[in-house]
């Protein structure tokens, strides 16, 4: 990618990031790279596909980091594996903010525009994140460290709607400010065991 290009590319992810698809034009992305918006389209054919291509290379470059960080230790329970998710999550979006929130407005507030090219990319983009919950995480979970009369999938499902629902809100929370999300990290486990010891054991006393 040549100087010109990258500059464009830069300038489009941090606006993207900040004002999401639809309010950034390529007239603001030119302003910022310091090009003609004619170079723009020469060289990325349409906003659209100049979106779609950094929401691409970013997923990938927030992959690529997390599965440099995951790594196993031997340890075959689930809710220490689900915290390591968790904990290697922010990790990496304090690495990088910007295609961390970048790829928060593309989950959460897409446009019109780009939503069905947009569903796709992430939908295949997803797979290899999927293969490891499902595979190496919640193949931790089975009928034998569950209640009985839990429904094993009831049981999976809950608990990824709640791992999901907090490590969404702890990246909102720290919306711009990921170093003190790093900061505070203790706390935020301290948090999640909370939130853990109650899948684990529930909040209703025991009825003798």
């Amino acid at each position: 990618m040549d100087e010109k290009n990258e500059r464009i590319f830069q300038a489009a992810k941090e606006l993207f990031a900040i004002h999401g698809y639809h309010q950034t034009s390529t007239n603001l992305i030119a302003e910022k790279a310091d090009v003609s918006k004619a170079l723009i389209f020469h060289h990325f054919k349409s906003k659209k596909k100049l979106y779609l291509t950094i929401i691409d290379l970013s997923i990938d470059l927030m992959q690529s980091s997390f599965d440099k960080e995951w790594h196993t230790h031997g340890t075959e329970d689930f809710f220490e594996m689900m915290k390591k998710l968790v904990s290697i999550k922010m990790i990496v979006a304090v690495r990088y903010p910007t295609e961390n929130k970048l790829l928060m407005h593309a989950s959460h507030s897409p446009s019109k525009e780009v939503a069905q090219e947009l569903q796709m990319l992430l939908m295949e983009k997803s797979r290899a994140m999927q293969k490891l919950s499902d595979e190496t995480i919640f193949g931790l979970l089975t009928t034998h460290s569950i209640r009985e009369g839990v429904k094993l999938e009831h049981a999976k499902n809950s608990i990824r709607i709640i791992f999901d629902a907090f490590a969404k809100r702890i990246v909102s929370e720290y919306d711009g400010r990921y170093e003190e999300m790093i900061t505070n990290k203790e706390k935020i486990l301290t948090e999640l065991d909370a939130i853990i010891d109650i899948l684990k054991y529930g909040v209703s006393k025991s009825i003798l």
